[in-house]
């Protein structure tokens, strides 16, 4: 029987981290599971009294000591060009805190390392999002993960706690057309993202593995 593992999350109050956490605390096959968080969790969310948490600064993670020694790491950070504000600070959380953390817990002994990057990612892209999405891929399967994970989902289709009215508007409009959109560009629920991290991180597959919206969709219901 295998060992009991350490689960790591970050981003676990977001659309798929929270979604991803509850998940993590069900599997039988962690014994641990530690949420990395600029706030505490909000005490009705799903299982906050059983999560260990670790208040850290995204923008300077050099200086955490409180890390835990973890085996997977989980992560679900991501944010919007508008929501950020600038390029600067978007790139601030997708590539400096994703990147950061991955680097943070190799060090405190993770082997394995499951990715929420997203559809079109490329660092030779001429789009901005795309190629700083594609960056942080790239710098990830420099850091000598035994088993790094990454997903590319689509727009996430689920309820948000923050206002996203474009995302809204595209939804509303894409979701009656599901069945004719082809499974890579149709919107992808944030659940079917969060079963798919869990599988990845359980599997442990060695070496790189891309797993792209279409395949994504294959955990939804």
């Amino acid at each position: 029987m295998a060992a009991p593992r350490r689960a790591l999350i970050a981003g676990a109050t977001g659309l798929v981290g929270a979604r991803l956490l509850a998940r993590l605390l069900e599997a039988p096959a962690y014994a641990e599971v530690h949420a990395l968080v600029r706030r505490p969790l909000p005490a009705g969310a799903s299982g906050a009294a059983r999560v260990v948490e670790h208040l850290v600064d995204f923008t300077a993670l050099g200086r955490n000591t409180g890390i835990p020694a973890c085996d997977d790491l989980y992560v679900c950070l991501g944010t919007t060009l508008k929501a950020a504000g600038s390029q600067e600070a978007f790139r601030r959380v997708d590539f400096d805190a994703v990147v950061g953390v991955a680097r943070l817990a190799r060090r405190h002994g993770a082997t394995r390392c499951v990715v929420v990057s997203a559809l079109g990612a490329d660092p030779a892209s001429r789009v901005f999002y795309n190629r700083v999405k594609g960056e942080a891929e790239a710098e990830l399967a420099r850091l000598d993960y035994a088993s790094l994970t990454v997903l590319r989902p689509s727009l996430l289709d689920g309820d948000r706690v923050e206002s996203r009215p474009g995302e809204r508007a595209t939804l509303a409009l894409t979701r009656p057309l599901a069945r004719w959109i082809p499974a890579r560009w149709r919107p992808v629920s944030a659940d079917a993202v969060a079963r798919c991290m869990l599988d990845a991180g359980l599997r442990g597959e060695p070496g790189l593995r891309v797993i792209e919206s279409d395949r994504i969709q294959a955990f939804a219901g």
